[in-house]
């Protein structure tokens, strides 16, 4: 046998060598049997709850002018809050209370001569507010750490009226009164948060809603 028909041979065993390893993949490359089997599609909806909290904007509607010692500057039940929570519980509420004033001059007035207190004036006798934050005036719904939350409904937050009982003199040749109260502003912002029950303890409630109160720190 020559060389050339050896070559020959080899070359031809080679390509009948690759032709069968094609046919193969074409055989079985895609054609496998299965048994399977597949579950019925499992879904389900989940509607979540909700926490609302409505003031009725009883500061915002005062406009008062010339004011006077003994004036009444915001009425008993003046300010309520609405409570809206699909929990039946009820939710957390919590609201801070900031006055400030400032002299015809632009300078501050130290408000402790205002005579206005938030203690004095908060709803009491089973609608009590608990002080959570003496340094920022933010009171808690109930009585204590372990209050009842606040139900669905209105709340009431003042029951007695917010009266301006304070005392200054003006004299003769001075360009301001004495402790500068005479045509000076006052203002009186309140501010409110409410935060679920469930899974919350009245103590954790008092850090959360102080936190969120007092964003910036005290």
């Amino acid at each position: 046998m020559t060389k050339a028909k050896k070559k020959m041979t080899k070359s031809t065993f080679v390509i009948i060598i690759m032709a069968v390893a094609m046919v193969a993949m074409l055989a079985f490359g895609g054609t496998f049997a299965y048994f399977t089997a597949t579950a019925k599609q499992d879904s389900a909806d989940i509607t979540t709850g909700y926490v609302k909290l409505n003031s009725n904007g009883g500061l915002a509607k005062i406009e008062l002018k010339n004011v006077m010692p003994r004036d009444e500057l915001v009425a008993a039940r003046g300010i309520t809050l609405t409570v809206d929570t699909s929990e039946a519980k009820g939710n957390y509420v919590a609201i801070k209370f900031t006055i400030t004033a400032v002299a015809e001059d632009g300078s501050p007035i130290d408000v402790s001569r205002l005579g206005l207190n938030a203690d004095s004036i908060l709803a009491s006798n089973g609608e009590g507010w608990y002080k959570a934050d003496a340094d920022n005036n933010i009171y808690i719904y109930g009585t204590d750490e372990s209050t009842a939350v606040a139900k669905t409904g209105e709340v009431i937050v003042n029951t007695s009226a917010f009266v301006f009982d304070a005392t200054d003199n003006w004299t003769q040749g001075q360009t301001h009164s004495d402790d500068k109260l005479m045509k000076a502003t006052i203002t009186i912002t309140m501010e409110a948060r409410s935060i679920q029950s469930s899974h919350v303890s009245g103590t954790e409630a008092v850090t959360q809603l102080v936190d969120l109160l007092t964003p910036d720190g005290p």
